[in-house]
């Protein structure tokens, strides 16, 4: 990972903590036990990054639903 890639997931984490309410380091837990960040979030970079951060957001609570985490 790279200091780009890593600049921008702290950005989905503060995009989804400002969503949910919860403080970043509990979504950070979740998504790093899910495997989104490398999976999906790091693994994805070159595209994710040119979406919004609200739609990536939306799409990683999906995506955690569908893999029976629960974000917050």
């Amino acid at each position: 990972m790279n200091k780009q890639q890593i600049d921008y997931i702290t950005c989905v984490i503060g995009a989804l903590s400002q969503m949910t309410g919860k403080p970043c380091s509990l979504i950070y837990r979740n998504l790093q036990s899910a495997g989104i960040i490398k999976d999906y979030l790091s693994a994805a970079y070159d595209v994710l990054h040119t979406f919004s951060l609200e739609y990536v957001a939306e799409d990683v609570i999906q995506i955690m639903k569908k893999k029976g985490y629960v974000l917050c």
